[in-house]
Order: structure tokens, then sequence, then C-alpha cells
């Protein structure tokens, strides 16, 4: 399938406001008269994952990994528990096979279709955090996995990383209301994920090589400035 469409991906550590970032950008997009659809909302509505058919006439997709329904909703649910009975392995599964039923449902129609989409999360993601976890597969293991190796092999035009340190981040987590964020909210795990992930060359080497623009964002400023900046940076692909 062509992808005629435009693909922006955000990602970073958990709490480096990765999602007000996509929401800021949707928002300036929607000023200029873009026809928004969100993907989550649908799912929460709907309790299944969209196909093209259900985004009517909208021309920019909001997107978001895990998804809200099928399997994501399984990761989300059973797949998060605190005693944690599956495994790394079980979480790498089920997260590569909710990204190919987004992909092949929703994502890789609606950029055929040239669309936009923005995406928070995705198979970056997963390269950066599941390996990582105790008694999960490589990262090339990981890679492999259909789903990953589908979304790999349609990468994003654009990848944002929105960057904090991870004490900022880890306090931000600290101050969601919700249960505990458990490693995901550690300091020592978040630094680790930065250092051995996010700010590794071989992480960047990979979406390069495949075509994408790696964009870094500085997100310790205050939030309107975040995102003052994430819309000037994107101004040449999206506005």
């Amino acid at each position: 399938m062509d992808q005629t469409g435009t693909f922006v991906m955000f990602d970073g550590i958990g709490g480096s406001g990765k999602t007000t970032v996509v929401e800021a950008v949707a928002a300036a997009l929607e000023q200029r008269g873009a026809r928004l659809f969100r993907q989550a909302a649908w799912e929460t509505t709907h309790g299944r994952t969209p196909a093209l058919a259900d985004i009517g006439d909208a021309d920019v997709l909001c997107t978001a990994e895990p998804t809200r329904a099928w399997v994501g909703a399984a990761i989300r649910g059973e797949l998060s528990r605190r005693d944690d009975p599956y495994g790394g392995a079980t979480a790498a599964q089920a997260f590569a096979l909710d990204r190919e039923i987004l992909y092949k449902r929703l994502i890789l129609p609606a950029l055929g279709a040239g669309k936009t989409v923005l995406q928070d999360r995705g198979v970056c993601t997963s390269l950066a955090y599941q390996p990582l976890m105790p008694g999960a597969p490589s990262v090339e293991e990981i890679a492999a996995l259909p789903g990953n190796r589908l979304a790999l092999a349609h990468p994003p035009n654009v990848l944002v990383l929105v960057r904090v340190s991870p004490e900022t981040a880890a306090k931000r987590l600290a101050g969601r209301p919700g249960p505990s964020k458990g490693i995901y909210g550690d300091v020592a795990f978040l630094t680790r994920v930065a250092r051995e992930s996010y700010d590794a060359p071989a992480f960047r080497e990979r979406f390069e090589r495949l075509g994408t623009r790696i964009l870094d964002l500085d997100a310790e400023p205050p939030a309107a400035d975040v995102a003052a900046a994430a819309i000037a940076r994107l101004s040449d692909i999206l506005f």
C-alpha cells in the first residue's frame, strides 16, 4: 500500500509530556480547519478499533498505543497487573499484536488515503522499553515480531522525541492521579530507558536508516512554550 499521507510519531520517557505535545499540535491543526478523528475516544465509545470507514471526513487522525479495545484493552488491564504474572515476552508479543491490528485496520489505510496521522507512542516505545524489562526478549527479537516488523516497514516520516530529565519525568508522574506507576515512575528505571534507549546512537540510527527524520524537543520549559516550539518545528511538515 502506498503511503501518501504524513505520519508523525511522538515518543519519550513516561512523564515527558508527549501527550500534551500531541494535543497541542492537533489543536493547532484544528484551528487551521483540519477535521480531527480521535482513535482513543472512539474506541472508548464503540469498544473496538476503528477502520478507515469509521473516520468519516476526517483528514487528521490522532492515534495512540496501546489501543483501548481488544488486545489493547487486555494490555491496559490484565497484562498490567501489579503481580506481573505474564512476563516480558508475553507483553512484547501483546504490544506487537495490538500494533499490527491498529496498523492494518486504520493507520496504513489512512496513510494510503492521504491522511495525516499523529501517533502517541509506537514501535519506538517497544524498542526502547521492552528490552529493559525482566524476562524480555532482546531488542532484535522484539523488532522481529510480526506487528513490529510491519510498523518498521512503514516508519513515520517524523519521530518527535520529547525530552525531559528523568527527575522531572518522575516528579510529573508522581503528581498524576491513579495507582502507583511502579517501575515506570522510578527515576533509576527512567534513567536507564533514556540513556540505554532514546539517547543511544543505535536507536536513532535504526529510524534514520528507514528515512525517518528525528526531532528532539526540549520539554523542560512551561507547557505553552513547549507547545509553541513543537508547532514551529513541525511547521514545514504539517502547517
